[in-house]
């Protein structure tokens, strides 16, 4: 027998399920919040975008991540040996707005999150596995099993889905379409002891340019420094992605080598899939996709908490706006859909170049004209995204990088190759 009805069933507790939660619980809405996992959990994406901090401080936790987290001024990109480094200082940007971010530790920070949609309301049920949906006409019902693998059912008017690669519902209705250029895994670990910058400097995170692919190298609190190698999948030539893989990488790269030289691994090595992919929909009658449910981008630009978070403001606004004209079709989200499209649109084809020596060629040489540096800035600190001035110029970029691969513009960085076929 199915609970008492609600207004909004929320699968996933990550930031975009516990920011959606937080905003409707807080406009009185019933909410019935899912989270597969218990608080606090492994996770990854640990940097964050200094454009994300209205949305902290819109939620209230903007305080209290100031008190635990590590500030981050700036990106700088590295090439392999450590012989050039190019910083990308958020405060130099064309948009004015927070010229800071955090590094995070992902368990504490999204129980940060989840705890606030508790304070706001919703309720939260941790280690609940759901297992169905059924879209009917006139209400959705959910099945979920608890940890001891008790079934039980709860009626909505709607529901959204905030789990991450495992969505349920994109699986179910056949809709996400992996990206053929963005065929990832990425390797991982913390370290600590590792060698850091000082200063403003401290929280930067490196982007290292690896052969085929890139490294992230994230400062956190306690001495802890998370480590990162993401590649094609075809760049392992049948090798296993395991600790012997990343410690002979490691050694590969003397910049790594330099800085991780002091230091010990204080984490298990880690492997995932990280293919780029997108859905045909993310809404439909009853049901939304949001955060990485619905897209996930290569994690290069640290997009993808904000735009999950971001997601889920405008996905809000729009839930809010059906319940409250009780009407629960397609059509009430499909400006929600447009908008999340656009934004991922943008972040993912300047992800693409990444991948193209020429394309960072370029980034690591840039340009003041026309005012290409500073809008490539905002765009790497999440301002000004949806802005023309800001996309004119990023195009711009991009035409160039095009160009510097038939004609020599700036120097060429050694050893990196084209990652995927143009």
């Amino acid at each position: 027998m199915a609970s008492d009805h609600l207004d909004v069933i929320v699968i996933g507790g990550g930031p975009a399920g516990s920011t959606l939660a937080t905003l409707l619980a807080r406009r009185g809405k019933r909410v019935l919040l899912f989270e597969r996992e218990r608080f606090p959990r492994f996770h990854i994406g640990e940097s964050l975008l200094p454009c994300s901090m209205p949305l902290f401080r819109e939620l209230g936790v903007l305080e209290e991540l100031e008190r635990r987290f590590l500030p981050k001024f700036g990106a700088e990109f590295v090439t392999n040996d450590g012989s050039l480094a190019r910083r990308y200082c958020f405060g130099h940007g064309m948009v004015p707005g927070p010229d800071s971010a955090f590094e995070v530790d992902r368990a504490e920070f999204d129980r940060v999150l989840l705890d606030n949609a508790v304070l706001a309301g919703a309720s939260v049920r941790e280690g609940f596995q759901v297992t169905a949906v059924e879209l009917e006409q006139d209400h959705v019902t959910v099945t979920a099993r608890d940890e001891h693998g008790v079934p039980s059912e709860h009626r909505a008017a709607l529901v959204v889905d905030a789990g991450g690669q495992q969505s349920l519902l994109a699986s179910r209705l056949g809709l996400r379409r992996m990206d053929p250029e963005l065929r990832n895994y990425a390797l991982f670990s913390h370290f600590s002891g590792a060698t850091r910058h000082t200063g403003l400097e401290e929280g930067d995170i490196s982007v290292v340019l690896a052969p085929e692919g890139w490294w992230w190298v994230i400062p956190l609190r306690n001495d802890r420094t998370s480590v990162g190698l993401v590649a094609p999948a075809r760049s392992l030539h049948g090798r296993k992605p395991d600790e012997a893989y990343l410690n002979e990488q490691i050694a590969s790269s003397p910049y790594l080598a330099e800085r991780l030289a002091p230091s010990r691994r204080v984490a298990p090595v880690r492997t995932i899939s990280d293919w780029s992919y997108s859905t045909e929909r993310l809404a439909g009658d009853r049901w939304l996709l949001v955060g990485d449910a619905g897209a996930f981008i290569d994690p290069v630009f640290s997009t993808g908490v904000y735009l999950g978070m971001v997601g889920a403001f405008k996905a809000a606004e729009a839930v809010d706006r059906a319940l409250d004209r009780k009407s629960f079709r397609r059509a009430e989200f499909v400006e929600y859909e447009r908008w999340v499209q656009r934004a991922v649109g943008r972040y993912r084809e300047f992800v693409r170049g990444f991948y193209h020596p020429a394309f960072v060629d370029l980034l690591l040489h840039p340009s003041d004209w026309m005012g290409i540096r500073a809008a490539v800035t905002s765009l790497l600190a999440g301002h000004g995204v949806d802005r023309f001035d800001v996309g004119w110029r990023v195009l711009l970029f991009r035409m160039l990088a095009q160009a510097n691969r038939r004609v020599k513009l700036t120097p060429r960085l050694p050893g990196r190759r084209e990652a995927y076929a143009s």
